[in-house]
């Protein structure tokens, strides 16, 4: 009968121990990327671009501002105005340079709440085809660049 009670309780210190390591192991440290259906709320804010220095302002409801650098953003100087949506893990932006409008088709690489990196989408039209013009890559959606943004402080 002694026996059986020991084993009773090795196995019940077994599954304490069991138990207590994956409680430990499931905590978080909430560096986890987020779920890319966040990325809609993710991209509100400001935004620094890798290489040319632009600041964008995204706001709620698909509207942003764009400056040409950091003096302009702080100055309030703007250089031109956006929309955007995101649609099945698309987004999809206008930017328009007093007239002027440029059309960007872009989907996350990775996403973190300050750094998301996009693949940013050549868009074909008549007079012009991706594939003669240098590209970081391709992929089944089209020709694509790499292009950083993080989060402005």
């Amino acid at each position: 009968m002694r026996h059986k009670i020991l084993n009773l309780k090795s196995l019940f210190a077994l599954a304490v121990c069991v138990a207590m390591s994956m409680a430990i192991i499931s905590c978080s440290d909430n560096d986890d990327e987020p779920d890319s259906n966040d990325l809609a709320k993710i991209l509100i804010g400001v935004w620094a671009q890798d290489g040319d220095n632009d600041i964008l302002t995204i706001n709620v409801g698909g509207t942003g501002t764009g400056y040409d650098n950091s003096s302009d953003y702080q100055n309030n100087r703007e250089s031109y105005q956006l929309t955007w949506n995101y649609s099945d893990g698309w987004v999809n932006m206008t930017i328009d340079y007093d007239g002027d409008t440029q059309a960007e088709k872009m989907r996350a690489r990775s996403v973190t709440q300050n750094k998301i990196v996009w693949q940013r989408y050549a868009i074909p039209s008549e007079g012009y085809d991706p594939s003669e013009d240098e590209w970081d890559g391709h992929d089944s959606f089209g020709y694509y660049d790499l292009w950083t943004w993080e989060r402005y402080k």
